[in-house]
């Protein structure tokens, strides 16, 4: 048999609506909702909140835990967003701009300026994290030549590299 909601609510249910109103994050809506459905006794059971709210009844159990050891404040507080740190520094920044706006510059390839930035400003740099700051930023399109030929005739190239004159 399932387990009866036991938890006290020290907020009054006006105090809960107006919060409920005022809040445009879904997910703190629906932890409000949860805790107004119980004042407003509509529901006893962890089970009936998670269908009225719809969240698995996991997460109605882990947000009553919540609010019983930190209140209101601990139960709007949503610690999910992720790892955003920034995996450039400011002087690899600087220098990359330096590098890829220099008109004299000849780097040919992501791998060589990958290269040129571990030995003067930032060793762990990884190549996915300069190409993507380099694409995005910068727009730039790093590009190397295919090699040659071989048996190339470097003769029969010079030749057609020469023009004819239009004829009248």
């Amino acid at each position: 048999m399932a387990k009866k909601n036991d938890i006290q609510i020290s907020e009054s249910e006006l105090k809960l609506k107006q919060l409920y109103n005022k809040e445009t994050s879904r997910l703190k809506r629906s932890r409000l909702k949860a805790l107004l459905l119980i004042k407003q006794g509509k529901c006893k059971y962890t089970k009936e909140v998670a269908k009225k709210v719809k969240y698995d009844r996991r997460s109605i159990y882990n947000w009553l835990k919540m609010y019983e050891e930190g209140g209101l404040d601990n139960l709007c507080t949503v610690s999910s967003g992720g790892n955003n740190t920034k995996l450039l520094k400011e002087s690899t920044i600087k220098e990359i701009d330096r590098l890829l706006n220099n008109p004299n510059s000849t780097i040919t390839s992501y791998v060589e300026l990958l290269s040129i930035l571990t030995e003067t400003t930032q060793k762990d740099i990884t190549y996915s994290a300069l190409y993507q700051h380099c694409k995005s930023k910068h727009y730039s399109k790093l590009k190397v030549a295919r090699k040659s030929h071989h048996k190339k005739d470097e003769q029969a190239v010079e030749a057609f590299k020469k023009t004819p004159q239009p004829i009248n």
